[in-house]
């Protein structure tokens, strides 16, 4: 194992398109120097060598000592892009690093390029994460990789940085949606949540939620539109189920349906409750209530 980690710290490399064009010229000229004997031929071959030297001494050191951190998004679900950034650290001394592309290994997707950071600073770069699938994901390593100076080659190195993220179920958002194959509830319709019920939380605005009930203050200081959640005696009680018996890509579907119904279900006013899989939560509302649904549904059994 020690072996593999210190190989591991080492840059790998691989010439790109433009590279195997560059070696193509200098077997050429080689070629042509050994057959000819002619020395400005010699010197041509010469400058050429010298220049991928010099190309490589430059590339090896634009990759060290270089530092990654992640800064996920506080929401995720699969198969949805998610907005976030990396921050890359440049720990030399002197030296500038260019073009410097960053990519995850493994558990998701995201790719992002610093043109720049200079020495002894950090410079974030925006990308966004795409997971394949629901439930705890872990992340491994980052790869940072360039054709820093002239893209002759390619190297990358892979920094270890794990991590686990939970994907929320990609909610199938409709309008408090009918019950469909699968999935079921069982409603207690007591009235309509008011304006002047008992304070439940806060969560972001989402289109159709009436202007009255955003909290202005808390929404300034976030940056970002906060809704007033109250848990009025007069809402709807909604409990969902699922179908213990689907499998595959079915139960998969329904669990989509049933997290966009949870969605649908609180921001009208709602409380919603769990029945699936033998976990049953009672009906609540509130967005750390909503968090604990959706977790429940993004932890359930894969099949």
């Amino acid at each position: 194992m020690a072996p593999r980690r210190r190989f591991a710290s080492y840059n790998r490399v691989a010439p790109t398109r433009e590279g195997w064009v560059y070696v193509a010229l200098v077997t050429g000229v080689l070629f042509g120097a050994v057959n000819t004997g002619n020395n400005l031929v010699y010197l041509v071959l010469g400058a050429l060598l010298a220049l991928l030297v010099v190309a490589n001494v430059l590339a090896e050191w634009n990759l060290r000592e270089l530092v990654v951190e992640r800064r996920l998004p506080p929401e995720v679900a699969d198969g949805v892009p998610a907005l976030g950034a990396y921050v890359l650290h440049n720990r030399r001394g002197r030296g500038a690093a260019w073009q410097v592309e960053l990519r995850e290994v493994e558990g998701a997707q995201a790719r992002g390029v610093a043109e720049r950071c200079a020495a002894g600073g950090a410079v974030e770069v925006p990308v966004a994460w795409t997971f394949g699938r629901r439930g705890a994901v872990e992340l491994t390593s980052v790869r940072i990789q360039s054709t820093f100076p002239f893209g002759l080659v390619r190297r990358w190195r892979d920094l270890p940085l794990p991590g686990e993220v939970l994907v929320f179920a990609r909610p199938v958002r409709r309008p408090v949606p009918p019950a469909l194959a699968g999935e079921g509830d069982d409603a207690a319709p007591r009235g309509r949540a008011t304006e002047s019920g008992e304070f439940a939380g806060l969560r972001p605005w989402r289109a159709g939620d009436p202007l009255r009930r955003v909290h202005w203050p808390t929404s300034a200081r976030v940056g970002a539109p906060m809704i007033v959640v109250r848990s009025a005696q007069g809402v709807d009680e909604q409990v969902l189920h699922l179908d213990p018996a689907l499998s595959g890509e079915p139960r998969e579907e329904a669990i989509r349906r049933l997290a966009g119904r949870v969605e649908a279900h609180l921001a009208n006013g709602d409380a919603v409750g769990l029945d699936v899989d033998g976990t049953s939560l009672p009906a609540r509302a509130g967005a750390a209530w909503r968090r604990r649904l959706l977790t429940t549904l993004a932890l359930l059994e894969l099949r």
